[in-house]
């Protein structure tokens, strides 16, 4: 259902092309499909850094209900009535133009871990990760996001939790705010301190290096990277694992600059290729900023995509 929506033009993702991916055995190694350069519930139980004063708080200074939303979940104004901007216009296919979300809402302060998984798995509901190739997290790394999901299970948690994945307009709200941050805690460049994510490499291609020698980093780790907002700090945003998201994937016309969206929500088929946010351990400081976008088949299970949850107010 859009809201407002501007028209649209499907793209083709393939499952492996040279120019897009580091094709190995069984796709193990192989990042979501970077958009326009090259092809990702709270952890609960989980030790947070408490919110620092590093990073920018957010321009949305608003009143901020924390008793709206459980442990370790952060909440998030609606927008004002005249939207923020969203994407940047430099990265591809993320045309600037405005968006608004008219109602708050509460996202998880972390990445899903493999300890809030495993509960799930545990209870029934949920199905167990891919457990087989390189950089397994699930079911032993109990404090790192919990990767090797695809976005059907993804989602299956969430609702479990009473939740949904956020919209990629929602996720994309958490991590900018109303100031168009290139990465979630402001203006200064990526360090290792703000992501795990792989310094050095000029674009995005893929990299099993990662700021801690590959794979991902427990969650909270690097919290000069954090988004802070009056309510609270929202973990690793940039980095660590990417993030899926509701919204089909598909390239967006350049007309959308001269449109208001309304709550935006793009998904027409479940099966179809969804949006992933955020950047991985293995990509550069480009692919890691707020508004680079990528695309994943629905049944992607790779070491660098994982999930975080939204809750409805």
């Amino acid at each position: 259902m859009v809201s407002g929506a501007p028209r649209r033009w499907p793209i083709l993702l393939v499952a492996c092309s040279s120019a897009l991916l580091a094709c190995r055995s069984g796709d193990d190694h192989a990042p979501p499909h970077d958009a326009g350069v090259s092809a990702a519930a709270s952890a609960i139980g989980s030790a947070l850094p408490e919110p620092s004063a590093t990073g920018i708080a957010s321009a949305a200074a608003v009143p901020t209900p924390v008793a709206a939303c459980p442990a370790f979940e952060v909440w998030l104004p609606a927008t004002s009535s005249e939207g923020f901007w969203m994407g940047s216009g430099s990265l591809g296919n993320d045309p600037k133009h405005r968006v608004v979300l008219t109602k708050p809402f509460c996202i998880d302060a972390t990445e899903v871990t493999v300890r809030a998984y495993k509960t799930c798995v545990d209870e029934g509901a949920c199905e167990p990760p891919r457990t087989w190739g390189m950089w397994i997290n699930f079911p032993t790394k109990l404090d790192h996001p919990v990767n090797k999901v695809g976005w059907r299970a993804a989602r299956t948690f969430c609702k479990h939790a009473g939740k949904d994945l956020p919209t990629e307009a929602q996720w994309e709200w958490a991590a900018t705010g109303d100031d168009m941050r290139p990465w979630p805690w402001g203006t200064e460049s990526p360090t290792c301190e703000h992501a795990d994510f792989t310094p050095g490499l000029l674009e995005s291609p893929s990299s099993d290096d990662g700021c801690r020698g590959g794979g991902t980093s427990p969650v909270g780790t690097s919290p000069r990277g954090d988004h802070v907002w009056p309510s609270g700090n929202v973990h690793d945003l940039a980095g660590n694992v990417w993030e899926w998201t509701l919204d089909n994937y598909v390239a967006v016309s350049p007309k959308i600059g001269s449109t208001t969206e309304i709550d935006p929500l793009f998904m027409r088929n479940e099966a179809a290729p969804h949006v992933a946010r955020g950047g991985g351990w293995n990509r550069s400081a480009k692919g890691i900023r707020s508004q680079f976008r990528a695309g994943s088949p629905v049944d992607y299970q790779v070491p660098g995509l994982g999930f975080r949850c939204v809750r409805a107010l």
